[in-house]
């Protein structure tokens, strides 16, 4: 079966999906489709399924983030050291994999060699926003993983989210979003605190650096070298300098079309969400009350003892 003919065949339940979204939000239940499209995206045969039968080599560098949590930040600093500061590219994912995303067509392959044999280090970028058991795991390969307040991430993914519903008809307002990031197994984007548990328990692991987001937000410069040599790249001040630009928030910001989001088919000129909003942290009260603030902490707080994690939440957000 051709390629084309796949990505035809891909269509059919992402058409199917738009048809019941726009019904379900027509009756006035859009928490119902999001949490079938959260039960059916989070499955853990769907999981199994994206690394299916794949081996990890020496040329893979896997970004492993929560959604929201800095994904196109930490794949652009790596596949900018990748290539000495100098990767160009129309899109992000024409070089980057993301196997999780089975429903909308990606440029890159996992299955596709010549990604690592173009790149002059050698190293291919792979995207993912699993956690940890469901990513093949080789102590050749590298993995990199960025931890975010939940609460920065529960706005920042209201704005996202909409950004991709509300063309498919589904619509709902931030009540609505919130209650079902309070009941992680309803929310689309999975567990954080499941996702935060198995990175941060692998942090030790030679082969696996873990990082916060408010660390990278608050000196850039300083973490890229640090990654670079996680990834056994020797880069000259030269270089050091384009990757440190090139990852800046206004560098990405006045190149955000290379790093929008694959979407969906959709109806008229319909804006695609916007992937980088304003680069700040520590900005959840914009959306939150210090009341839901609180809750919020107080859930994934016990989420994490319920894990046996001893992720350090209080000293961190």
């Amino acid at each position: 079966m051709s390629r084309k003919v796949q990505n035809v065949l891909k269509l059919i339940p992402l058409l199917f999906l738009m048809v019941v979204g726009r019904l379900m939000t027509a009756v006035g239940k859009p928490e119902s489709f999001m949490r079938f499209m959260a039960r059916k995206i989070n499955a853990p045969k769907e999981k199994r399924r994206a690394f299916a039968n794949y081996a990890p080599t020496s040329h893979d560098v896997f970004v492993a983030t929560f959604a929201k949590s800095g994904t196109n930040w930490m794949m652009q600093i790596t596949q900018q050291i990748a290539y000495y500061g100098a990767a160009e590219f129309k899109h992000i994912h024409d070089l980057v994999p993301w196997p999780d995303l089975a429903l909308v067509r990606i440029e890159a392959r996992l299955d596709d060699p010549t990604i690592s044999q173009r790149s002059p280090t050698g190293l291919r970028i792979i995207k993912t926003h699993f956690e940890r058991d469901y990513v093949p795991f080789d102590e050749q390969a590298k993995y990199i993983s960025v931890i975010r307040d939940p609460k920065e991430v529960i706005v920042s993914s209201y704005y996202f989210a909409k950004g991709v519903f509300d063309p498919m008809g589904v619509t709902y307002d931030f009540e609505q979003w919130l209650t079902l990031a309070l009941q992680p197994e309803d929310f689309p984007f999975g567990d954080w605190a499941v996702h935060t548990a198995s990175w941060w328990a692998s942090r030790r692991e030679p082969n696996v650096f873990v990082i916060t987001y408010n660390e990278l937000k608050q000196n850039l410069a300083e973490n890229v070298p640090k990654i670079a040599n996680f990834m056994d790249v020797s880069l000259t001040a030269e270089q050091l300098d384009s990757v440190v630009e090139r990852s800046s928030f206004a560098w990405m910001k006045a190149h955000e079309s290379q790093f929008k989001p694959p979407m969906p088919p959709q109806r008229g000129n319909k804006e695609v969400p916007l992937m980088m909003r304003s680069g700040k942290i520590g900005q959840s009260s914009e959306l939150l009350s210090a009341a839901q603030q609180a809750e919020v902490d107080q859930l994934f707080r016990a989420r994490l003892k319920e894990l046996n994690s001893d992720f350090p939440y209080d000293e961190l957000f």
